[in-house]
């Protein structure tokens, strides 16, 4: 459900209106979520102009902000750039700023801080959560490592096989976990 409506029986052309749009995506790995043969901006730049009423040039400086917004150093020659040209925590940070490019109301994280460096990892967490706030998106975290979970979420679900195992406010489920698979990843 989003904002009440069940949007996993829409058609496809319904359900792209809303991808990108409402709904962004934080990809685990995002070499591979990026596409190496264009340029950031231009990834950037096609999403807004699919789903915002922007020209190229207010696309352009819109791709600008958001990239300075995740922590780019010289968006504006950076902006020009192939994914390659990125090291893995500023190619994350690349692909925060593609989610943040419609305005969605949910992001959708998805490990996002499994390929980075420990170092990196923290960074990421407390970008992604001050974004989301400043930009007034909800943050739906995917991930295994119950600490990041700890310090980051405020209600949590357990998934085991596919289903939910468990929910609630995370001091209750970290506290007094009720599942042996809650258990197992504490």
């Amino acid at each position: 459900l989003l904002k009440g409506r069940r949007i996993d029986n829409l058609p496809n052309d319904e359900i792209r209106r809303i991808r990108g749009k409402r709904i962004g995506m934080v990809f685990q790995d995002p070499l591979t979520s990026l596409n190496p043969l264009y340029r950031i901006g231009d990834q950037i730049i096609e999403t807004i102009r699919t789903h915002l009423p922007l020209n190229e040039d207010q696309a352009r400086a819109r791709a600008i902000k958001l990239l300075q917004e995740t922590g780019i150093p010289a968006a504006e020659q950076r902006i020009d750039q192939y994914p390659h040209q990125f090291s893995g925590g500023m190619r994350q940070r690349v692909v925060i700023a593609l989610a943040l490019a419609a305005e969605p109301q949910l992001i959708v994280a998805d490990e996002p801080t499994t390929a980075l460096d420990v170092s990196i990892q923290a960074q990421i967490i407390a970008l992604i959560r001050r974004l989301c706030k400043d930009h007034g998106a909800a943050v739906m975290l995917v991930t295994h490592d119950m600490g990041v979970i700890a310090e980051t979420c405020d209600r949590v679900a357990v998934m085991y096989a596919g289903r939910i195992v468990e929910i609630g406010p995370v001091a209750d489920v970290i506290h007094r976990p009720s599942h042996p698979y809650t258990v197992g990843l504490m």
